[in-house]
């Protein structure tokens, strides 16, 4: 578990900290700026969310095929998921306009819902890079072979945070671009990623069992697959997103004072969590291997390493948000922000402490489950938790009228409900069953 989820960790440590440093960019520009790379981001990812999910699904099938010995299959499976972003590529083009129309409608200040449209047009205007760079993480995160994944992300992350100065501030000769530079240099670091996976697959080459250049042809066995066990882990990510999205948007409807404190508490609560997306997509391979294997015990055993790993990070970060809070928050407000403003992001930050630890393991087990194939049973799961927390939110802000920190605590202290219908899931048994390899 750790050779194959450490690198992963790693990987999406990085990416969090190259939206934790556009942030911190933009914060220099205005508050409005900031807060908008993270409404406009997190919405142009949930129009491209299910596609996304489609492809991460590639993981778990290349695993699987790795597992029972069926070497060759694991690249065709990297060209079926490469047609298929071509495929979805102008979908999300035809989309575009839906996602400005959701910003527009959020109940944003003018200021920031102007700036997030820009940025999500242009994530959105150049999704199929992301698209072709998450179809090779999965074939290299399938195969277990996550350092490749950490060199790309690596060189994306330099990549980013040079593209990002320059054209934010207006570096080098370029125009200061604001927002516009955010998002260009988002492109910029996806390409560099996206080629530098590219060159390290071109050198497997050399391995006559995976038959590299025979892999490059339409499977429609393999596409088939790929669509119709990804498509419920497609509709779990899509689901997810749009519900996180809608209920940052309604916590932004408050206004700028609190928009900009969720922005400081999502921001910290996103950068601190998502190496356990590295360690959730970890298990998944790992305990898909061992199904494809026929080994339900090894694959179990690898599930509890996970929650042991998961426990041990949510531990040190979760000590981190009780005790340094101030500090923490000082890093994205000015001397001069309202004392309201304040007193929500260091309370919101606290909480993060409490959801460090439901939603590692809640993550952990719903990889574990999503590797064996079981793919339905946790959409179901987390599309229901979501919306449910969705409505939760707005019936507390727009019915009952409550305060923002009064509406965030009971938020966040309904999220064990999360964590129990995992458990109960996967005690179940039922992801024993599912074969994916015949």
């Amino acid at each position: 578990m750790m050779d194959i989820a450490l690198p992963l960790m790693v990987s999406t440590s990085t990416v969090a900290m190259l939206m934790f440093i556009d942030r911190l960019y933009l914060k220099q520009v205005s508050a409005e700026a900031m807060n908008a790379c993270l409404s406009g981001g997190f919405t142009s990812f949930a129009f491209s969310s299910f596609f996304i999910g489609i492809i991460g699904f590639s993981t778990a099938l290349v695993a699987q095929y790795l597992g029972a010995g069926k070497h060759a299959n694991c690249p065709r499976i990297l060209t079926q998921t490469i047609i298929f972003s071509c495929l979805s590529t102008p979908i999300i083009l035809i989309l575009i306009p839906a996602g400005r129309w959701v910003l527009a409608t959020a109940g944003l200040s003018e200021g920031e819902m102007v700036q997030a449209q820009i940025y999500l047009t242009i994530l959105m205007a150049g999704s199929a890079l992301d698209l072709f760079r998450q179809s090779f993480n999965g074939y290299f995160g399938g195969l277990g072979k996550t350092r490749v994944v950490l060199l790309s992300t690596f060189a994306m992350a330099l990549a980013n945070i040079f593209a990002n100065y320059v054209l934010i501030f207006g570096k080098l000769g370029f125009p200061a671009l604001g927002i516009l530079g955010a998002g260009y240099g988002t492109l910029f670091a996806w390409f560099i990623g996206l080629i530098t996976l590219c060159i390290v697959y071109v050198r497997q080459i050399q391995f006559p069992e995976y038959q590299l250049l025979k892999s490059f042809q339409l499977d429609l066995g393999i596409l088939k697959k790929l669509v119709r066990f990804g498509l419920a882990s497609g509709l779990r990510i899509t689901l997810l997103i749009f519900a996180i999205d809608l209920t940052i948007l309604a916590f932004q409807s408050y206004g700028v004072e609190v928009s900009t404190a969720i922005t400081v508490v999502f921001t910290w609560f996103q950068t601190l969590f998502i190496p356990v997306i590295g360690l959730e997509i970890g298990t998944m391979s790992l305990a898909g291997r061992f199904v494809g294997a026929r080994d339900p015990d090894s694959a179990s055993d690898s599930v509890f390493s996970g929650l042991f790993l998961a426990s041990c990070y949510a531990l040190i970060l979760s000590l981190a948000c009780l005790l340094v809070t101030p500090t923490m928050v000082g890093i994205f407000l000015e001397p001069d922000s309202s004392k309201a403003t304040r007193n929500l992001a260091i309370w919101g930050t606290q909480l993060n402490a409490f959801m460090m630890f439901i939603l590692a393991w809640s993550s952990i087990l719903g990889g574990a489950l999503r590797g064996a194939g079981d793919t339905y049973g946790v959409m179901i799961i987390s599309a229901v938790f979501w919306w449910l927390q969705y409505a939760l939110v707005v019936i507390l802000i727009h019915w009952l009228g409550l305060r923002s920190d009064e509406v965030l605590t009971i938020h966040v202290f309904s999220f064990p409900l999360l964590l129990i219908a995992m458990v109960m899931r996967f005690q179940s048994g039922i992801w024993r069953k599912f074969e994916l390899t015949s």
